[in-house]
């Protein structure tokens, strides 16, 4: 099952379902089949009633499947021809370090840009030993310490996006990850996306100590869906291919694989420091060789970027282009010359 916040051009998300290549919300779903449940009504109410409110709106989703052409255009309208919101209303926003091998790629190409600096190059190679260190295990009964950064709650948004590229960076990148919703007590799970943590990378390093703001908390920084799909659909959500196309074609490819712990862990860690509410979102950690801080090949404003994650969908978002461009810590790329004129 694929749930969605969606709308028709500007108007406020209506929460519901995909059913074949239409959006349908739930107020049409229940008004159509005669069902009204309450839990329903909004993406806070589904998550507090799991696992109650999944059987509901499967039960809906049977019905609508079988009287769709009941249902009149404005009730079923194409997905293509809806805005779809982040799938939820997130109430919190985490973003782990679960990829041990994307966080040393990215520490080669941050300590070759950074190696001469003296303010910045030697607690690069510190931090990046720190990460990479054997890790002690845990008490017995203790969870494990993961580490994570919150995200910007303000600069959250959904599928097909243009993310305004900040004149402060000469490296904007993308992060593809894998994304769980937590649900409640009596259902954790429920259910994944894809989420793109998009990253100013030549500021990243001067915010290693003090948080990343700079660096992660820009306009439409933090790009959720393009639904939310059940755990049932997912099967091993450790186990799926990751591609990423940019401007048509192939550019980077990955897999959930290399994600280092699995739900429970997380869970386990963050509800040690505070109780996990309906709507937290966990980024489960970058997929390694998914990003240009990977390769050192950077992505150019105007690119139109695809992230697929098996059986998660695609994300798209395209970087626009700056009317100008500060000048850069690191050494300006040609295809960004005319932003400084």
């Amino acid at each position: 099952m694929k749930l969605i916040r969606f709308a028709r051009g500007e108007t406020a998300p209506e929460f519901g379902l995909v059913i074949g290549e239409h959006a349908i919300s739930f107020a049409s779903l229940q008004a159509s089949s005669g069902r009204r449940h309450t839990c329903l009504d909004s993406s806070d109410a589904y998550l507090a009633a799991l696992p109650q409110s999944e059987l509901l709106a499967r039960e809906l989703q049977t019905w609508a499947e079988a009287h769709l052409e009941s249902f009149s255009a404005a009730e079923k309208p194409l997905l293509n021809n809806v805005r779809l919101h982040a799938p939820i209303e997130v109430r919190a926003l985490f973003d782990l370090g679960l990829t041990p091998r994307h966080l040393s790629n990215s520490g080669d190409t941050l300590v070759h840009y950074e190696k001469d600096n003296p303010d910045t190059g030697p607690l690069l190679a510190a931090f990046r030993k720190m990460l990479l260190a054997p890790r002690a295990k845990p008490s017995p009964g203790v969870p494990e310490r993961l580490s994570y950064y919150k995200g910007n709650l303000n600069s959250i948004v959904g599928d097909d996006v243009e993310v305004p590229w900040p004149v402060y960076t000469s490296r904007l990148d993308i992060e593809p990850e894998l994304a769980v919703v937590y649900g409640n007590a009596h259902q954790p799970v429920a259910g994944y996306c894809i989420f793109n943590d998009i990253s100013a990378r030549d500021v990243q390093a001067l915010e290693i100590i003090g948080g990343f703001c700079l660096t992660k908390d820009m306009t439409s920084g933090n790009q959720l869906g393009p639904w939310l799909v059940t755990a049932d659909e997912v099967g091993n959500p450790l186990d799926l291919a990751v591609h990423v196309a940019v401007d048509g074609a192939p550019r980077f490819q990955g897999s959930t694989r290399e994600i280092s712990h699995p739900v429970e862990d997380v869970f386990a860690w963050l509800g040690l420091i505070c109780p996990l509410q309906p709507g937290s979102v966990m980024g489960m950690g970058t997929i390694p060789d998914c990003t240009g801080l990977d390769h050192d090949d950077f992505l150019d404003p105007g690119a139109d970027i695809r992230i697929s994650i098996e059986r998660l969908g695609t994300l798209r978002c395209r970087f626009g282009e700056p009317k100008h461009l500060l000048p850069s810590r690191w050494p300006l790329r040609q295809a960004l010359q005319k932003y400084r004129g």
